[in-house]
């Protein structure tokens, strides 16, 4: 009983997921015109994008490796039986 995996364009909640990344990925939701935060010399905004894009990446790579279905993989398994 091999679950066949569904292309990702099709999920909804893996676009809700990209859709929460992209909002948090735009500083819109920090202060402006006051002085940046620093951490270790660089402002907290920038460290903070830095972080949401390493997330982002990972959750394309969890996206492509669990979620999407590629005719290959298909040609894999049945070499295998």
């Amino acid at each position: 009983m091999d679950k066949k995996k569904k292309e990702p364009i099709r999920n909804y909640k893996i676009w809700i997921g990209f859709g929460i990344i992209f909002a948090l990925l735009t500083p819109w939701y920090f202060p402006s015109g006051e002085e940046p935060i620093l951490m270790f010399g660089i402002p907290l905004w920038a460290l903070v994008i830095m972080g949401v894009t390493v997330g982002l990446s990972s959750y394309i790579t969890y996206v492509i490796k669990f979620h999407w279905y590629l005719e290959e993989d298909d040609e894999q398994t049945r070499e295998g039986n």
